[in-house]
């Protein structure tokens, strides 16, 4: 049975939420701290003109570009498949992925583009990994690299990181980039954590960045990296890991837990003396509040599902607050102060100010801190009353610091429940990304993703759009056929349209000779053929397909006028239409929904 594990992710923000919704759905406990933060530069632009298509090295420079132009219609050429998967919910029709790194991107690009068809646009931060555009402009390309975003990496560990390797509480750290590793170390060792890290197993995207911790000296129980650069491979690592015994559990601890409540300092109660009525309404009132906030809790956590999986550690959060508020309302009546008759008092300010006395006044202090102020400015009468202002004005200072001191307890529970609450829709936000991620991986392999589609329409729920729900639902039994093995059937249907036509085209003895032969014998013109002829298009829509331009193999065909030669193309065409349909609304799905 595997082992609950506390990882630590050292992605930036919006990566590392991600990965932490993989986790939890594995049944690890994830520790965020981000070591470098994504920030876009103030009036980036990218340079189009002439350019044949774009290249991406990570998901960051998707954003990035999708920030700063609307052009979506050349096509993208990505690192990886994550980056692939943020490209296409992007917009971007024509997506490729290296499936690898820098290097293997470099060799799908000199394997698919021409340096005569036009420049290479590098959409990229201020530090990159590798020489992509040096390698490429050896083969002859034109690359422009745009600065779109810079990467700022943190002054000092977390300090959620440095508490929970202090004590004991990670069992695996991972690292994505050998600059987030350089990281790492140099900042354990700033907060002298080098020895913590012996308990602590290392998991890498990739060995590059193994190496990196090795020459910055990090003394890791064990280290190992993923089989493929990619986070599929990684997850399948750490499961391993959970079945090694060479990574001992840690104790968890509650990541989420509110202090309990500081008891309440107890008070000598003055013998005999009087004390107004005034804090019985200020503990109505705060009451009141509690109980208002208590109900806006429950409300929250009705709204929003309250137990959906993933989000186990923000309940318990809430759990905590629900405690805190109940001891709050189950403290005794006299910590705010008995009722009293204050009709003693006003005699005794009505002789101290000459006036007859007047009707007992309401229990509430009204303008009676204006008064002692007025009575207090008076010059003194005797040692009796000079006593008596001085009880009251002591008596006042203490009623306006408890007042103080209530409305500041209930400040610091609402700011803890919007702080809560905010963790709750960020892991929701996660959560949908991940789901519409998974989703257009089952799209792109061909595989039936009723299941995908369910859980996107669950987790968005009113959010979710009802158009692209419905465009999806028609396909998601049985999935649509992919592009490879669309463009992999072409061929053999162009042939067999090509011998239709000429078999009607000629008609008697001669036509069936022609039929028989067809089986052995299929001549037709391909390449960039000019022209309106059946054959042109045929050849130009072969042409596309190469190119992974589903949608102009499709036009081309569209535009053929002859049966003859249309019939045997007919069912491709349907199949590449459904499968360009269900793309786009699976792209509109991921804009619409966030994911």
């Amino acid at each position: 049975m595997k082992r609950r594990l506390r990882v630590l992710v050292t992605r930036p923000r919006d990566e590392g939420e991600l990965f932490a919704v993989a986790l939890a759905m594995r049944g690890h406990d994830a520790i965020l701290a981000p070591l470098i933060e994504i920030a876009p530069i103030a009036g980036a632009s990218v340079d189009l003109s002439g350019a044949q298509a774009v290249l991406f090295t990570s998901a960051n420079g998707v954003r990035a570009f999708a920030r700063v132009s609307p052009a979506r219609d050349l096509p993208a050429f990505c690192v990886g498949d994550a980056t692939a998967n943020a490209a296409r919910a992007a917009g971007f029709a024509k997506v490729e992925s290296a499936s690898g790194d820098v290097e293997a991107l470099s060799a799908l690009v000199r394997s698919r583009l021409k340096p005569a068809d036009g420049a290479l646009v590098h959409a990229a931060g201020t530090v990159v990994a590798g020489d992509l555009g040096g390698d490429l402009e050896a083969a002859g390309f034109e690359v422009r690299r745009a600065l779109l975003y810079r990467a700022e990496i943190a002054s000092e560990l977390p300090a959620e990181a440095a508490d929970e390797l202090a004590a004991g509480g990670i069992d695996v750290a991972t690292f994505f980039s050998p600059r987030t590793a350089r990281t790492f170390a140099q900042l354990v060792r700033a907060a002298k954590l080098d020895g913590a890290l012996e308990s602590v197993a290392a998991l890498a995207l990739a060995p590059g960045t193994l190496s990196v911790l090795r020459e910055e000296g990090c003394a890791f129980a064990d280290a190992v990296a993923a089989a493929q650069p990619n986070e599929a491979a990684l997850l399948d690592a750490l499961d391993r890991f959970a079945e090694e015994p060479s990574v001992p559990p840690k104790p968890a601890t509650p990541k989420f837990e509110l202090p309990p409540p500081e008891a309440p300092e107890p008070r000598a109660k003055p013998a005999k003396a009087p004390r107004p009525a005034a804090l019985v309404p200020l503990a109505t009132a705060l009451v009141v509040a509690v109980v208002g906030v208590l109900g806006w809790v429950y409300w929250q956590n009705s709204i929003t599902g309250g137990t959906e999986p993933g989000l186990r550690a923000v309940e318990q959060r809430l759990s905590a607050v629900d405690r805190r508020i109940a001891q709050i309302e189950a403290r005794p009546a006299a910590a705010a102060a008995p009722r009293v008759d204050l009709a003693p008092l006003e005699a005794r300010l009505a002789a101290l100010e000459g006036r007859a006395p007047t009707a007992p006044a309401p229990a509430d202090l009204g303008d009676l801190p204006a008064r002692l102020a007025a009575l207090e400015a008076r010059p003194a009468q005797d040692p009796a009353t000079q006593a008596a202002l001085a009880a009251l004005m002591s008596e006042n200072r203490r009623l306006a610091d408890e007042l103080a001191r209530v409305q500041a307890e209930i400040g610091r529970l609402q700011g803890g429940i919007v702080e809560q609450t905010n963790d709750r829709l960020g892991l929701r936000r996660a959560e949908l990304r991940l789901a519409a991620a998974q989703l257009r991986d089952a799209l792109a392999a061909g595989r039936p993703f009723a299941g995908e589609l369910s859980l996107v329409r669950d987790i968005a729920g009113e959010a979710a759009p009802a158009a692209e729900i419905a465009a999806l639902s028609t396909a998601a039994k049985d999935g649509v056929e992919t592009r490879a093995s669309l463009a992999k059937r072409f061929p053999a249907l162009a042939n067999n349209a090509v011998a239709a036509a000429r078999a009607e085209q000629v008609q008697g003895p001669l036509g069936e000779l022609i039929e028989r032969a067809q089986g052995f014998l299929s001549i037709r013109r391909i390449g960039d053929v000019p022209g309106d002829s059946p054959a042109a298009r045929v050849a130009r829509a072969e042409l596309r397909l190469a190119a992974d331009d589903l949608a102009g193999a499709v036009g081309e065909l569209e535009g053929i006028q002859s049966a003859a030669w249309a019939a045997p193309l007919l069912p491709w065409i349907d199949a590449a239409r459904r499968r360009l349909a269900a793309e786009r609304a699976a792209a509109a799905l991921s804009v619409a929904t966030g994911g």
